[in-house]
């Protein structure tokens, strides 16, 4: 009787570890089942790419989770995951945990995206993914990403040129244009020129970013040299009115081009006796812009302020808003009355009223037309697209822009600048 009871425990046992491990397989969930002749693992990753490239990176993250429920293993749409993941870190809003999480999660499905590959185009894709992923997190996840992003760089070349890959040749261009855009993070500029060079040679795609991209290089290996404040602004993609503010007195030299002898206000040092309007005024004496008491720019602002350049005055209100992003038109007024104020040539700012627009998206009627068609005339200021020539009014002004006008000015007006007394 025992025995029998043992050997029915030991029988009992062994079906119900049976039955778990069954429960544990029916509880993994079923690949997705095609509901399309497009509902393909591939095209979902090719839609998620081409959503990156619109910046809709909710839509991209939807693109690839779709491929990978219908194959869990799917080296490119783990890759792309990792990539939308990275992004995630640029965030506002994002705590330092949530910024180190979503790093860690980046590079977990990169390495996944690694280790499921099962063929040198897919290998070749991760390589290329790992460049953009480590130019995102860059110091958030190791100070030497970039030693770590030119490795990747080279083995994704090897098998896109090996000859046993011809298949593979026409994606040749994207390991060197994310190379350059990871040298061009990095501030290696001529770096960044010499693989978007190779991006043209090859024209196999690439091309218009990599001409923009070149472009926009030489004027930062033009402004690489300055003032603290003017490289650290060169890398910024927009600036802010406190920004401008500094770089009008600092790069500009403004005070100076302002106080020249030619330039010097009148003053009526006869004594008068205080009016009521006087007396009340200064009773009911208020700050020029109340909202800049705290910003680390203050003084810059204030001397702007005073200078009373156009487009940079504070609000009826007394805001100076000095952290708010200055749109291209705005930048174009500010210089151009930089222009006429130091040069006393009042017919500049009329100049252009009448003619047509060279530029399909200003119309001539708007307020900084006449002010784009001077800094453009004088080549202080150049249009965003050269190809379909338009000159970008509403676009933020990006530092390397700002500073290289602002310098460009400073040499047009250098005539205007007062010596300093021995």
């Amino acid at each position: 009787m025992f025995a029998f009871v043992k050997k029915w425990s030991i029988v009992s046992a062994g079906l119900l570890l049976f039955s778990l491990w069954v429960a544990g397989c029916s509880s993994q969930p079923k690949p997705r089942a095609k509901v399309s002749e497009l509902d393909d693992p591939s095209h979902h990753v090719l839609r998620g790419q081409d959503m990156i490239k619109k910046d809709r990176w909710n839509d991209a993250r939807r693109e690839f989770r779709l491929a990978l429920e219908m194959k869990p293993d799917y080296s490119p749409a783990l890759a792309g995951q990792a990539l939308v993941t990275a992004h995630e870190t640029t965030l506002a809003g994002k705590s330092k945990e949530e910024i180190e999480k979503a790093a860690d999660k980046a590079m977990e499905l990169l390495n996944d995206s690694f280790d499921k590959k099962q063929s040198d185009r897919e290998e070749a894709n991760a390589h290329v993914m790992a460049i953009r992923i480590l130019t995102i997190l860059k110091e958030k996840e190791d100070e030497d990403w970039l030693d770590e992003a030119e490795d990747h760089y080279e083995d994704a070349v090897e098998l896109y040129e090996d000859e046993d890959n011809s298949k593979l040749s026409n994606l040749r261009a994207g390991p060197h244009f994310y190379m350059a855009k990871a040298y061009q993070e990095a501030s290696e500029f001529r770096k960044a020129i010499t693989r978007f060079s190779t991006v043209l040679e090859l024209n196999l795609g690439f091309t218009r970013e990599a001409d923009e991209a070149i472009e926009q290089l030489q004027k930062s290996l033009r402004v690489e040299t300055g003032t603290r404040l003017g490289k650290r602004i060169s890398k910024s993609l927009s600036i802010t009115r406190g920004d401008m503010a500094a770089l009008l007195v600092e790069e500009l030299l403004l005070p100076r081009l302002y106080s020249r002898d030619g330039n010097k206000a009148s003053y009526d040092t006869n004594f008068k006796p205080p009016t009521k309007e006087f007396i009340s005024q200064q009773k009911r004496e208020i700050p020029v812009a109340t909202d800049i008491d705290e910003h680390p720019l203050r003084s810059d602002i204030e001397q702007v302020l005073q200078l009373g350049v156009r487009g940079l005055e504070a609000s009826p209100q007394h805001l100076f808003y000095p952290n708010k992003t200055i749109l291209r038109s705005e930048y174009a007024i500010m210089l151009e009355d930089v222009l006429i104020q130091v040069t006393k040539d009042r017919a500049l700012s009329t100049r252009f009223i009448g003619d047509s627009s060279p530029w399909p998206d200003v119309n001539p009627a708007v307020y900084y037309y006449n002010a784009a068609r001077t800094l453009v005339s004088r080549n202080i200021m150049t249009v965003v697209d050269k190809t379909r020539g338009e000159f970008g009014p509403l676009l933020p002004i990006q530092g390397t822009d700002a500073l290289l006008g602002i310098r460009l000015l400073k040499n047009e007006l250098e005539s205007y600048i007062r010596k300093p007394e021995s």
